[in-house]
């Protein structure tokens, strides 16, 4: 059991395991931005023509100096004026004017039933139903 539980390794034996080290890996220094190609330009000054393209995801180009001076100044919502007065007088004068309206719809209805009774009985008359 002694010989089990012993986890010393044994200095009679020369077992030496030689681990590589890996070398670092030198990245190279950013490079420097540099002025627009010409073909970069030119795709540049085609989207301000406005020539119809499809629509890609992501960030939009940055705009030049033209569109901001074409966007219009915000302007600010006028104060409401509070006009309680002339608005309940306008609503009263309206709802008044509907109820004129309906009284001549019924008067109207009234009249044009009694003239087609009228005049189903003198129809009835001349084809002998009655």
């Amino acid at each position: 059991m002694a010989d089990e539980n012993n986890t010393m390794t044994n200095p009679d034996t020369a077992a030496v395991v030689e681990t590589p080290i890996a070398e670092k890996k030198q990245r190279k220094p950013r490079a420097k931005k540099t002025a627009p190609d010409a073909a970069a330009v030119e795709a540049v000054s085609d989207k301000a023509t406005g020539t119809p393209e499809k629509q890609k995801r992501g960030r939009k180009p940055k705009s030049t100096a033209n569109a901001t001076t074409a966007r219009a100044p915000r302007v600010k919502p006028a104060p409401k004026v509070v006009q309680a007065a002339p608005a309940a007088s306008t609503a009263i004068d309206e709802m008044a004017d509907l109820l004129q309206l309906e009284e001549e719809n019924q008067r109207l209805r009234k009249l044009l039933a009694e003239k087609l009774r009228t005049e189903n009985a003198d129809l009835r008359k001349k084809l002998n139903l009655a």
